[in-house]
């Protein structure tokens, strides 16, 4: 069992949805989060879910939504916690609340998940938990295959969610935006705020400042910056149409150098698992990917069901 922690504010850096905070952002009548938090309430291995946002809010949110009579009906307790004024800073405050006594547990663990991914389903999570756990590792992502999110992506025939993929020696992934960590065993946790602030690749100069960071604070690790360089090379050219220079440029970086690179940075065990349900990668950025969402949320979530029954 693990305690999950939904981020659900809208300070610091985090992108609003036609001016208004993602976590309270409708799509079929439910406010996203409220869609995240109801799946996180099926998911057997989920204790209890911290919810990290505006709290009054939140309070009048969840109560109009039935989300306390789901959660008493589930045996799995919510919590809501005030938003800070960063990422970093909502996930480890919080962290320290779900810490038993107050104690400091190197091996207590958490898991991350964010507002904007309505299509998640609990057999997603369940499988990543799983996942997670089975590597041993202390901060674990999730990466999605290419091929398990074409369905959702737009034809000329249907619409659908853009999306951009890292382009790594085994194939192309979206990250599933679900974390396993244990805070307390990463060396340089703070550079998970660095990840967030500069986490949209397509934009160059996001590149540029999280490469300046590394190369500033990290002279024994300078090595990364060059696959990281390679896999922003790869992505580029597969933007762009040109998907010969991009598997050229992604030969050079296996998911082992990439899983080294991060443990060097983070000072920590980083391991990266595959999903292949795909709700929790389609994490909804803009008006467009609302109403694509809205118009197929239904569909879409019983095509995951359909499969997680076959896996």
């Amino acid at each position: 069992m693990v305690q999950a922690v939904l981020l659900a504010g809208d300070r610091g850096h985090s992108r609003s949805i036609g001016g208004r905070s993602k976590a309270f952002v409708e799509i079929a009548g439910k406010p996203m989060v409220v869609h995240v938090l109801e799946s996180l309430l099926h998911t057997p291995e989920v204790s209890e879910v911290y919810v990290v946002g505006d709290a009054i809010r939140l309070e009048k949110v969840l109560a109009e939504q039935g989300c306390l009579q789901l959660s008493i009906a589930a045996s799995c307790p919510i919590h809501i916690v005030p938003q800070r004024s960063s990422l970093y800073e909502n996930i480890w405050h919080t962290f320290l609340r779900t810490l038993p006594s107050g104690r400091e547990d190197p091996e207590h663990a958490i898991l991350v998940v964010p507002t904007d991914i309505p299509l998640v389903i609990p057999e997603e999570i369940s499988d990543f938990i799983r996942k997670a756990l089975a590597t041993g590792g202390d901060y674990v992502v999730g990466l999605t295959p290419e091929h398990v999110l074409d369905p959702y992506a737009p034809t000329e025939t249907q619409d659908g969610i853009e999306m951009a993929n890292f382009n790594l020696r085994e194939g192309r992934f979206r990250q599933n935006n679900l974390h396993y960590s244990r805070p307390l065993k990463m060396g340089n946790r703070r550079y998970v705020q660095d990840l967030y602030e500069n986490r949209y690749q397509k934009e160059f100069g996001n590149t540029i400042r999280l490469a300046l960071r590394v190369v500033i604070r990290e002279f024994l690790n300078l090595w990364v910056v060059f696959f990281y360089a390679l896999i922003h090379m790869a992505s580029v050219c597969d933007r762009r149409g040109n998907r010969r220079a991009a598997d050229w440029f992604r030969k050079w970086v296996p998911i082992k150098r990439v899983e080294r690179g991060i443990s060097a940075l983070l000072r920590t065990d980083m391991r990266i698992v595959q999903t292949e349900l795909g709700g929790a990668a389609l994490d909804v950025d803009n008006e467009h990917d609302c109403l694509v969402v809205e118009k197929h949320l239904g569909e879409w979530k019983a095509r995951q069901a359909r499969f997680a029954r076959t896996l």
